[in-house]
């Protein structure tokens, strides 16, 4: 037979295994899959499906007339095999087998944060706030801790953003809680104040939850440009405090203005500018009350104090394993100790650690060693500490939105 009816011959044979296969195919796959884009689907298989076939019928004859069967077949079982272990994560399976998650003698006695209460030789560590919004936190002229906490209360089906204010005192000890109804008031410098309603409270210095008016000053925008700017630059000469935020007029049309509200002579005044004095107007006081964080210039957010009393020490790697989207993850415990005086408490939380390129990569003594996250959620916050001279106790959190307190037994 000559060559060119050979190649016929093997095409033809080739076409009707394809067809064949498409047409079993063809009828087995409504079956198998069905839904939106469904047909689409099964023809674009069935043709892949007829044209693979037909190409692998003629490598099939081409190993065959070298005698190399085994090699095709070989090849074919190391490439599903590959496939495989990409898709059933049997590598992770033997990695994990494998992995010597043993722990070291010297961090067994670390105690796991998830307690409420920790207690160590000389310390206690309490977690007095457990929230998942970011607190504030301010130390009042009679060193009273003022924490508050941002909550979402639903009424219906409505969702209302509710502040809870809660007070300790130099001792680290709960003294207050107070629960205003609106939400709306600014703490600033030991004063909740409405910048709306132009009144404040003084229950952070003093515990009266009573309203205090506060003085209007071109209420009415009859001030013009000069007067204005003569206006700022008087009270910005002579007042304690002071920061201003962008409002709307409940008239309609609405105009856009800047109130300043600011202290002079024991009094809180709340002046109204139409921007006709075009001028900025620094603030005076303290605008975030965050005692472990400071705000930035340069990096326009606030930023975490470095802080030598926080000190990982290691990360126990328990488990890996891989997300959907191909990233690997351990799990396992971070091993840190707390450094309080001549005191170290040591600490251990569950955590996951992922490649050392991911943003939220963290150090464990000075090393890289990947970005940390929380299991339960995406995130992760670096531990934080504060310590203050005038203070019998010491603050510590492992999240924005909790608070611990350490106190001598």
């Amino acid at each position: 037979m000559s060559r060119k009816n050979q190649i016929s011959k093997h095409f033809g044979k080739s076409v009707l295994i394809a067809f064949s296969l498409a047409s079993v195919y063809a009828i087995i796959a409504p079956v198998l899959i069905k839904g939106m884009y469904a047909e689409l689907f099964h023809f674009s298989v069935a043709v892949g499906l007829f044209l693979g076939s037909i190409i692998f019928y003629f490598i099939f004859i081409f190993f065959k007339s070298i005698q190399k069967l085994p090699w095709l077949f070989g090849g074919i079982a190391v490439y599903i095999s590959i496939v495989v272990i990409a898709n059933t994560d049997v590598d992770i399976y033997f990695r994990n087998l494998f992995n010597n998650s043993h722990l070291p003698q010297q961090y067994s006695e670390y105690q796991d944060l998830k307690q409420p209460v920790l207690q160590f030789k000389n310390k206690e560590m309490k977690l007095v706030i457990d929230g998942s919004i970011d607190l504030e936190h301010y130390l009042t002229t009679k060193n009273h801790l003022i924490v508050v906490e941002v909550k979402h209360e639903r009424t219906g089906t409505e969702a209302i953003q509710q502040k809870d204010y809660s007070k300790f005192d130099s001792l680290g000890n709960f003294m207050a809680k107070y629960k205003p109804t609106h939400s709306n008031e600014i703490l600033f410098e030991g004063y909740l104040i409405n910048v709306d309603e132009n009144y404040y409270r003084t229950w952070p210095l003093d515990g009266d939850t009573s309203k205090i008016k506060i003085e209007t000053q071109n209420a009415d925008f009859s001030f013009d440009a000069n007067k204005q700017a003569d206006f700022i630059a008087n009270f910005e000469k002579r007042a304690t405090f002071l920061f201003s935020k962008q409002c709307w007029t409940v008239d309609q049309p609405s105009k856009k203005f800047i109130k300043t509200i600011f202290r002079e002579n024991d009094k809180w005044i709340a002046f109204y500018n139409d921007t006709k004095a075009n001028r900025t107007i620094k603030s005076r006081g303290t605008v975030y009350n965050d005692l472990f964080r400071y705000y930035s210039t340069e990096d326009y957010k606030l930023v975490p104090y470095d802080n030598e009393n926080i000190q990982y020490q290691y990360f126990q790697e328990i488990k890996l394993k891989r997300s959907d989207s191909g990233t690997e993850n351990w799990d396992g415990y971070l091993y840190t100790n707390v450094i309080v005086n001549k005191d170290t408490l040591k600490i251990k939380e569950a955590l996951k650690l992922g490649m050392e390129w991911e943003i939220n990569q963290s150090k464990i003594k000075e090393k890289v060693v990947g970005g940390l996250s929380k299991k339960s959620q995406g995130e992760y916050s670096r531990y934080l500490f504060y310590s203050n001279p005038k203070l019998e106790y010491q603050l510590f959190t492992n999240h924005l939105g909790k608070l611990y307190i350490i106190k001598n037994k």
